[in-house]
C-alpha cells in the first residue's frame, strides 16, 4: 500500500478541487462536494500507529504527533470520511473517528498511545513539597547497549576557543541498565551536594547525562558534555516540586554517532 505525507495530500486535494474528469461517460476522479479543516494531535509510544482516511493510509505515527504549520483540509467525496488509528505490529484498528460533511470543524481529540491503548491524556503523579520526579523511556537503534542515567555534577573552564574543558566530575546515579521500549517507576532527583573546585579558575555545573550501562562510559564519543541530555534539576534554593517524563529518542546522526532528541510528557500533557 502506498503512503502519501499530509502535504501531498493536501496538494492533490486541492487539485481535484478544480474539477473532475469523465471516461466514457463516468468519473475518473470523483467531484469533491467540500472541505473543511482537520486537527489533530497526540503522543506515540511502544508501537506505530498508521493513519488512515477512507481506506487509505496516510502516514505512520510516534512520538510527538502534530501537524505543525500545515492546515490540513480533508476532501469530503462523500458525506462521511472515516479516519482509522491502526496498530503496526498488529493491523488492528485501535481508534476510529467518522467525520461530517454537515461539521464546521474536524478534530480528533488529543490523545496519548502507550503501545496497547488510546486514552485522552498521559497520566503522571504531582510532585509534594519540593519533590522532584522523573521517569524515562528510551526508544533506540537495534544494538544500542542498556544505559545508566545519573547526574553529573561538571567542574570546568572553557579554554581559548571558548570550548569546555572537563577537569573532574562528581557522579550521583538517577537510573540504571534502562531498556529500550519500557517506562521506569518515578524517581526522585535531589539537589547534588555541594562540590568544592579543586582547582583555581574553575566553574561547578550539573548535568544529566547517559552511560553505556556495560562499560560505564559515557555513550556519545565518551564525552560527558555530548552525552548530557536535557532534564531540569533541583537545586538547594528550589521551593516548588516537578514531574517530568522524559522520552529519549536515540537517533543515529550522518557521522554514525548517536544523538537524543528529548521530549518531557509532561509539557504535552499539563495538568
Amino acid at each position: 500500500m502506498k503512503t502519501y505525507s499530509i502535504y501531498y495530500i493536501i496538494i492533490l486535494f486541492s487539485l481535484l478541487l478544480l474539477g473532475s474528469c469523465k471516461k466514457d461517460g463516468e468519473f475518473v476522479l470523483k467531484p469533491i462536494k467540500a472541505v473543511k479543516p482537520f486537527e489533530m494531535s497526540g503522543y506515540v509510544v511502544a508501537d506505530t500507529l498508521e493513519q488512515y482516511f477512507d481506506g487509505v493510509k496516510v502516514r505512520d505515527l510516534y512520538g510527538r504527533v502534530s501537524l505543525g504549520y500545515v492546515t490540513p483540509q480533508l476532501a469530503f467525496e462523500n458525506d462521511i470520511i472515516v479516519m482509522q488509528l491502526k496498530k503496526k505490529s498488529t493491523g488492528g484498528i485501535i481508534y476510529e473517528q467518522k467525520f461530517n460533511i454537515n461539521d464546521d470543524n474536524n478534530v480528533i481529540p488529543k490523545f496519548y498511545f502507550d503501545g496497547t491503548q488510546v486514552t485522552s491524556s498521559y497520566q503522571y503523579p504531582k510532585p509534594q513539597g519540593r519533590e522532584y520526579l522523573v521517569n524515562f523511556y528510551l526508544d533506540a537503534p537495534k544494538g544500542t547497549p542498556p544505559i545508566d542515567i545519573s547526574l553529573e555534577v561538571l567542574e570546568y573552564y572553557m579554554d581559548n576557543d571558548n570550548k569546555i574543558i572537563v577537569v573532574n566530575t562528581t557522579s550521583f546515579p538517577i537510573t540504571t541498565n534502562l531498556q529500550i521500549g519500557k517506562w521506569t517507576n518515578y524517581l526522585t532527583i535531589e539537589p547534588p551536594t555541594e562540590v568544592v573546585p579543586t582547582q583555581e579558575g574553575t566553574e561547578i555545573y550539573p548535568v544529566v547525562a547517559i552511560k553505556d550501562a556495560k562499560t560505564k562510559k559515557y555513550l556519545i564519543n565518551g564525552d560527558v558534555v555530548e552525552s548530557s541530555i536535557q532534564v531540569e534539576i533541583p537545586d538547594q534554593w528550589t521551593s516548588q516540586g516537578k514531574t517530568q517524563s522524559i522520552h529519549l529518542v536515540a537517533k543515529v546522526g550522518p557521522t554514525g554517532s548517536l544523538y537524543f532528541r528529548v521530549n518531557d510528557l509532561v509539557q504535552f500533557f499539563p495538568q
